[in-house]
């Protein structure tokens, strides 16, 4: 008698190797989540190891986006900064994580989302790879398929985006650029 085998989830590794994309939060994820206002002025610390981590991400021919409910002058820079796509303003992440999908033609199980908070969590369910930092919210890291040991702001992303280069094998490509100093 023939038996009906229920297919496993793919494992933390193979999601890693679909990765084609990553979409970041920005508060709590590439800042440590406080928020500094100085008058009107509303300043924001971001890390420069996620900076690079980005640029890496980048290099490897990944599509790059940071979608954001709150947005800011602050984030508005660093994106151009970073050269990375921005979604601002944007309270229902789910669609906006759609959007860019669809956007980029790729299918959700090959991008990687990176969150800290209940406003994550569409996203996060639909990514193929969901990711969280350790000061996320209970709910988001109970949800997470991966969860970074650094903190959001002290370089969370570059630690992901160095794992899925490793396991897909491109990490000591990329380092060997810089070591000849061709790197971007």
């Amino acid at each position: 008698m023939a038996r009906l085998l229920t297919p496993r989830p793919p494992t933390v590794a193979e999601r890693m190797l679909a990765v084609r994309a990553l979409v970041c939060d920005v508060d709590g994820v590439l800042t440590d989540g406080c928020l500094h206002y100085l008058g009107d002025e509303e300043l924001k610390s971001f890390s420069v190891l996620d900076g690079f981590g980005l640029r890496l991400a980048r290099e490897a021919g990944w599509r790059v986006a940071l979608l954001t409910a709150r947005g800011g002058a602050a984030v508005e820079r660093r994106a151009r900064e970073l050269e990375v796509e921005l979604v601002s303003g944007e309270r229902n992440k789910g669609a906006a994580f759609a959007a860019l999908c669809e956007q980029w033609r790729l299918p959700a199980s090959s991008v990687a989302y990176v969150g800290d908070d209940w406003l994550d969590l569409p996203a996060m369910t639909q990514a193929g790879l969901a990711v969280t930092v350790p000061n996320a919210t209970a709910a988001v890291r109970q949800r997470a398929h991966w969860l970074a040991t650094l903190n959001g702001g002290d370089g969370a992303v570059r630690e992901l985006i160095e794992a899925v280069l490793r396991v897909q094998g491109r990490l000591d490509e990329l380092l060997q650029r810089y070591l000849a100093g061709t790197g971007a």
